[in-house]
């Protein structure tokens, strides 16, 4: 069964509930109602006719016949109503054709008179005895007849000098007001049926338009669930459970989609990356695996040729140590990056003096290379919290980067505070970055057009390991391309203050000068620079 259907069933069976109960206590309201209603007017007739205590003149003045004056009816004898003037008291208190009771009884509950004669309703004879003694206990009594006809009584002491000389009891058949509560009951059932027609014919109806936003939801789970990441349902303007519920779900979807696109990004790259590292390796291991076979086939004999297959063979063992090397520091990089590893202890690094050692070894690989300085404060301390040799490798990764794309050119180094920031950049007269590749230039092992067509040695990680350190750093690396032509890569690392002694003293080079146990091969994975 269907939401829709339950929720329509229990909407009705609710309405047919509390009609039936509404009707029920309708019913028995307008009873006591109806009840007190009839005690009202037999007390209302009783003291029309008796208007005093003991009130002689009407009931005598109705009753009186002939020569029998007022004076010559006794209405009390030896202490209770006299049997005459109980008479008198039926007779004045009875209606004419109507369908009421009267009866006198003595104290002690005796029967004295009554109308009609030989069907009338009686009570205990303690009611009697206790209305003579103290007055009427109740409103109304509910008595039943010889003939089993059911009549509301109400009782009455009569008195003389503050003494019960007769109790009179007047009653009405309940069925008088019967009829009314059972035309009450049928107006109450043919309205309680026509509701619930209603109720039936329009509650799916209702229920169907309160719950489309959800039907909607659903229909949005089954399309995103069939592969349609950007489905959406409208959101209502109110703030009501189902606005609420498409509102989160929306959110959800949205992150779903998102988490979806990262994790397709990521498993892209993934392949990409596995391939690329493969490629890589496959070359050396090919070179070494020819030189082998070379060796095998006799070339061995020959010292020449010997020597050049051992010195190929040597290459590409650096090249696929420096590889395995940068891939290693890649992963310690982003596992600190990502809280995976304890990250590297952090102290002042001046960053003009990385700089100029990092010149000072260009210098003795590319001697003829031309490079400009224009370094903050003409050199002096540029300070920033880091870890040196992360922060030298990517400062070296820039350098050989641009020592690969722009040989022969101009390399400018400027550096400068910006605010918080400290500011370090490498700019080339190279064939600069194709803008397609700007985006990806940090990326691993990322290629070009240039670079598929003419790819050069190295490890294709040197620019991912300068991001990743800058980002471990609370930085970031940029690139970007010069309005004359050649490109410009970018440090932007937080900013210490310099400390009292100068950052030379507090981070000062590794043993052996600007050398370090850090390969020096890097290259960026773009044709760009």
């Amino acid at each position: 069964m269907s939401l829709r259907a339950r929720l329509s069933l229990l909407s009705v069976g609710l309405l047919l509930a509390l009609l039936a109960i509404g009707a029920a206590f309708e019913y028995v309201v307008l009873g006591v109602y109806l009840q007190r209603d009839a005690a009202a007017q037999l007390n209302s007739r009783y003291a029309t006719v008796l208007l005093n205590e003991l009130a002689i003149r009407r009931p005598v003045r109705a009753c009186a016949t002939g020569g029998t004056g007022p004076l010559a009816l006794r209405p009390v004898v030896a202490g209770v109503v006299s049997a005459q003037y109980a008479d008198c008291l039926v007779r004045a208190l009875a209606t004419p054709g109507g369908q009421e009771s009267v009866v006198v009884l003595a104290p002690d509950g005796g029967f004295l008179g009554a109308d009609p004669a030989d069907d009338y309703p009686t009570l205990p004879v303690a009611d009697y005895v206790t209305t003579a003694q103290r007055g009427p206990q109740l409103n109304h009594w509910l008595a039943t007849s010889p003939s089993g006809q059911e009549s509301l009584v109400i009782l009455r002491a009569l008195r003389q000098n503050g003494r019960a000389v007769g109790v009179v009891q007047l009653g009405v058949p309940t069925s008088v007001y019967e009829a009314t509560r059972g035309r009450l009951l049928t107006v109450l059932g043919l309205a309680t049926g026509l509701l619930m027609l209603v109720a039936a014919a329009l509650t799916p109806l209702l229920v169907g338009r309160a719950l489309r936003p959800l039907h909607r939801v659903t229909e949005a789970s089954g399309a995103i669930a069939a592969g349609d990441l950007a489905r959406r349902v409208a959101e209502p303007a109110g703030n009501d459970e189902l606005g609420t519920l498409a509102r989160a779900f929306n959110r959800m979807a949205a992150a779903v989609q998102s988490a979806l696109t990262v994790r397709a990004e990521s498993e892209g790259r993934m392949r990409r990356f596995v391939a690329d590292a493969s490629h890589e390796l496959r070359t050396p291991l090919t070179t070494i695996q020819g030189q082998v076979d070379l060796l095998r086939r006799g070339a061995a004999e020959d010292p020449a040729v010997r020597r050049q297959s051992l010195e190929a063979m040597a290459r590409e063992t650096q090249r696929m140590a420096a590889l395995v090397e940068d891939l290693l520091t890649l992963t310690r990089l982003e596992s600190a990056a990502a809280g995976e590893r304890e990250a590297a202890v952090r102290a002042p690094v001046d960053l003009n003096r990385l700089v100029a050692d990092t010149v000072e070894e260009q210098s003795v690989r590319a001697p003829d290379q031309r490079v400009d300085l224009d370094l903050a404060g003409g050199g002096a301390p540029l300070v920033v919290e880091g870890d040196r040799d992360q922060l030298r490798r990517a400062v070296l990764n820039l350098a050989n980067n641009a020592l690969k794309y722009a040989p022969g050119r101009v390399h400018t180094w400027r550096s400068r505070q910006d605010g918080a920031m400290a500011v370090l950049s490498l700019a080339d007269e190279g064939p600069g970055i194709p803008e397609a590749d700007l985006p990806r230039i940090f990326d691993r092992f990322y290629r070009g057009v240039a670079e598929t067509s003419a790819r050069s040695g190295g490890s294709g990680l040197g620019l991912a390991i300068v991001r990743s350190v800058a980002e471990g750093h609370s930085g970031q690396a940029i690139a970007s391309n010069n309005a004359t032509g050649g490109a410009t890569f970018t440090l932007r690392l937080p900013a210490a203050p310099p400390p009292a002694g100068g950052p030379p003293s507090l981070s000062p080079p590794p043993p052996g000068g600007a050398t370090s146990d850090l390969p020096a091969h890097q290259d960026a994975e773009a044709p760009a620079v």
